[in-house]
């Protein structure tokens, strides 16, 4: 609640939270790259920013995760395999654990 800080205050601790959220959001990315890296092939650049809207919020770390794309063949048939996607899911769950596990 902020609404009895001056705009100059609000400004300032809606910027503290919104770095301490990117910052959670860097963490939790390189938990997932970690992870994956280890299942499945990734780009070279793997971690980068985008400017969306739901990436931005100030008190909720967000990522954006892209599993493969449907305009590239390979990927498409990739991601049509059950097993791929198995594969995908356990390192993203077993990353999110890891992450939890260790902020608690």
């Amino acid at each position: 609640e902020l609404t009895d800080e001056t705009n100059d205050v609000r400004n300032i601790l809606i910027d503290l939270a919104q770095r301490e959220s990117m910052n959670l959001a860097v963490q939790i990315a390189r938990s997932l790259i970690s992870s994956l890296s280890r299942q499945v092939t990734l780009l070279r650049n793997t971690h980068r920013f985008a400017g969306f809207a739901v990436l931005k919020s100030p008190d909720i770390p967000s990522i954006l995760l892209e599993m493969g794309y449907l305009s590239n063949r390979e990927d498409e048939r990739l991601l049509k395999r059950s097993s791929y996607r198995r594969k995908l899911i356990k390192s993203i769950v077993k990353s999110f654990e890891s992450y939890f596990y260790d902020i608690s």
